[in-house]
């Protein structure tokens, strides 16, 4: 089997042009959030925007840079494996490391069990995906494509609802006249 992925990617071409799109839109549109919402925004709150807002937008960045990857012509299977593999793991360390925050926050019933699913959970698996997906890449498994799709959709459908989440928040807090 040849180096190169073009033949094999040529199918693949329109779901990455669309999951990029969509990724790169929801990236901007939690910018304009971010922006709008400024207002709530507090040294207190800080440490809580960075444990769910900076990884709903990594999320969508990774979306988008998988299919940016994905869809270079000179794209091989040894180098796509490598990025897949060391992007998983760091991002699954990452991932993992917010547990403590998630613990602390789930003591003080400021989340529920929904949030542990959506900022945890799916968000660990897509990236665990991405390292069995890398695998794939090296041992050129066509299969590893439908790998990628699936940790990319996961992590677009977790950032959407993350992002849900996090407008529902900045709404609130605008809504609330103690500034709690």
């Amino acid at each position: 089997m040849s180096e190169s992925l073009s033949p094999v990617l040529r199918d693949w071409h329109n779901f990455y042009l669309l999951i990029g799109t969509a990724a790169a839109s929801l990236a901007g549109l939690m910018f304009v959030a971010i922006s709008l919402g400024s207002g709530t925004i507090t040294p207190k709150n800080l440490q809580a925007l960075r444990v769910f807002v900076n990884p709903t937008l990594i999320h969508f960045i990774y979306v988008l840079v998988a299919a940016l990857v994905i869809v270079i012509p000179s794209a091989t299977w040894t180098r796509l494996g490598v990025l897949l593999v060391l992007v998983g793991l760091i991002s699954t360390g990452r991932t993992i490391s917010m547990i403590p925050y998630l613990r602390q926050q789930h003591r003080d019933h400021t989340i529920d069990s929904d949030d542990w699913t959506w900022y945890l959970v799916a968000p660990a698996v897509s990236y665990l995906l991405f390292v069995a997906t890398g695998i794939g890449f090296f041992l050129r498994l066509s299969l590893a494509l439908d790998g990628l799709a699936l940790a990319s959709i996961l992590l677009l459908i977790a950032g959407i609802r993350n992002a849900w989440d996090f407008v529902t928040y900045l709404l609130l807090r605008q809504n609330d006249p103690s500034g709690q």
